[in-house]
């Protein structure tokens, strides 16, 4: 279902994969017409509302096709052998002979941010092997955007950093939402990235986030340099 023909790849600071018009028109737009509501859900991360993929899928066709789509063995397996090298710099315990259907999961939240949301400078949690995120509409606020930070002067990567005086983590790319526009990487050691806060908010900033997990815990047995 997503068009990875139209994708740029960034090599720094760390694996990124940026694909422009992800969906058809007519997938987009289904995708669009089916969103759940997310107003009653509660606040998390920073301040989006979210809405964990699970039995409400059966409602949403569409929704439930893109869940098949990435729930799927061979989408998996690709994802493992573009990112082998990578893998291996960090010493994954993550190769070829792992599946989601024995010790690897996906997980998909459907989610929602207004006026106040941020996310810190962090990476994603220990067990996450690659990560995306999927915007549904164009920017109509103010901040919000998704930032990529590198990490040349540190040698040990803590997953949260609030106070931000006491590291060196530049941006270097800052990703503003497009709709159809889908922000892929492999969530290594050093995987910082951060979000703006939001404000003057006039249409929520829909997307959707998404990854693939180890059940076995940490995917990395190396996170220093």
């Amino acid at each position: 279902m997503i068009d990875f023909t139209n994708k740029k790849v960034i090599e720094y600071p760390y694996p990124i994969t940026i694909v422009e018009e992800c969906f058809d028109d007519k997938t987009l737009g289904k995708l669009i017409e089916e969103y759940p509501d997310v107003s009653g859900e509660q606040t998390v991360m920073g301040g989006r509302k979210n809405l964990k993929a699970g039995e409400w899928l059966s409602e949403y066709p569409t929704w439930k096709q893109f869940y098949d789509y990435l729930n799927d063995e061979s989408l998996f397996q690709s994802m493992i052998n573009d990112h082998s090298e990578e893998l291996e710099k960090w010493d994954s315990v993550i190769t070829n002979r792992n599946s989601l259907d024995t010790d690897c999961f996906l997980y998909l939240d459907i989610a929602t941010a207004t006026d106040g949301y941020y996310r810190e400078i962090h990476r994603d949690t220990d067990k996450r092997i690659w990560n995306f995120l999927i915007f549904l509409n164009d920017k109509d606020w103010e901040g919000g955007d998704f930032l990529i930070h590198s990490s040349d002067k540190m040698s040990m990567y803590p997953r949260q950093i609030f106070d931000t005086s006491m590291f060196d983590l530049p941006v270097e790319k800052v990703i503003e939402a497009k709709k159809n526009r889908g922000v892929f990487f492999l969530s290594v050691p050093n995987s910082y990235h951060s979000v703006s806060v939001q404000s003057k908010t006039n249409t929520p900033r829909n997307f959707l986030y998404g990854s693939y997990s180890y059940r076995g815990g940490d995917v990395f047995n190396k996170r220093s340099k």
